[in-house]
């Protein structure tokens, strides 16, 4: 005959079930540590990757990534000692249902699972940490801390420096400036130049100059962009410069002149107010008998890029009141497809004596 359980053994049954399922919860949460470790830590780093140009956030995120990799080794010590507990109810209550495994050697012994996930936990930990050591090192405190005004263009270039690069990197240098090509093939065949390439971006044209055997020094005034520059064309032996147009300081503090200063789709950023200080500027680093290039974007002004508007006749009207001689080379069509833009070439000669 079946007797009804008693209220005891409900309560006990009851108990025994609540547990199973607070046990079999705290489990799938301890197996999934590891895949929310993957995606916090993963997103993280990929995050510094794409904030080179920004000290202070990049060494943010490591440091959050860091503190993240130690809050979930702390959680797993936790979960592990409860399920231990209820492990431990379990053999008191139930011997006979309870598994035991004790473990022969190092790779089954109880506790092993948890080891190996704090274990990599802290690997990941360490290398945040490590990583903000060096960005922390190597970080220029007076630009992180006191960040100078941001112009427009700069501002633009900052945000989008990654897909502009691609743009970029995809034209030839033959194909971007066919004039520049024969004055280096022809009048300036067999030397060895000194170059100065003022917004030098992504380093495309000073890398195939380099390339060339020429003396290349690269200004950019865009962390982002140099970044990628360097990165890019890190094997070309191009010197890199932080410095601004229309005063160039850093480069005038050398002392140095050049046979070649390049100017390539960097004159529309220059404010009206501040072109006859620049090209006074760039015709001050030319050596006698050196050459500046420039290209002229005859287009429409971008106020949020920082472009503004240019002409030829202005360039030359201004080049005129300064008493600096301008030749006219080739224009063309923008290679990235824009109908509404066109390119005028324009050369600057230096006289010899």
């Amino acid at each position: 005959m079946q007797t009804e359980p008693t209220e005891d053994q409900e309560f006990r049954l009851a108990a025994f079930n609540q547990n199973h399922e607070a046990f079999r919860s705290l489990n799938q949460q301890m197996w999934q540590i590891p895949l929310i470790a993957m995606t916090l830590t993963g997103g993280l780093w990929f995050g510094v990757s794409r904030t080179e140009d920004y000290a202070l956030f990049t060494m943010a995120l490591l440091l959050l990534a860091g503190l993240a990799n130690i809050a979930l080794i702390v959680v797993l010590y936790r979960l592990r000692y409860v399920m231990g507990l209820y492990l431990d109810w379990l053999r008191d209550k139930h011997p006979d249902g309870a598994v035991v495994a004790e473990g022969t050697n190092p790779f089954n012994r109880q506790y092993v699972v948890r080891y190996a996930f704090q274990g990599m936990l802290g690997l990941a930990a360490a290398v945040s940490f490590g990583l903000l050591y060096v960005s922390a090192s190597q970080a220029d405190w007076e630009a992180v801390l006191r960040p100078k005004p941001e112009s427009d263009a700069l501002s633009f270039y900052r945000r989008h420096a990654a897909d502009l690069a691609d743009g970029y990197e995809a034209l030839a240098f033959e194909d971007a400036h066919p004039d520049l090509v024969r004055i280096l093939m022809t009048e300036r065949a067999g030397s060895v130049l000194d170059i100065l390439d003022v917004g030098a971006g992504t380093g495309r044209d000073a890398a195939w100059l380099a390339h060339r055997g020429h003396r290349v020094v690269a200004v950019e005034p865009s962390e982002a962009m140099q970044a990628i520059g360097k990165r890019l064309h890190s094997d070309e032996g191009i010197s890199w410069v932080f410095d601004t147009l229309p005063t160039l300081d850093e480069i005038h503090a050398t002392g140095k002149r050049f046979d070649l200063v390049i100017l390539s789709a960097v004159w529309m950023h220059l404010p009206e107010e501040d072109r006859a200080k620049a090209l006074t500027s760039v015709y001050g680093l030319l050596l006698p008998g050196g050459t500046a290039y420039l290209t002229l974007r005859i287009g429409p002004e971008e106020p949020s890029r920082g472009i503004h508007s240019v002409s030829l006749e202005d360039f030359r009207r201004l080049a005129s009141n300064l008493s600096i001689p301008v030749k006219s080379l080739a224009s063309q069509s923008d290679l990235l497809g824009r109908s509404h833009i066109v390119w005028q070439a324009i050369r600057i000669d230096r006289p010899k004596s």
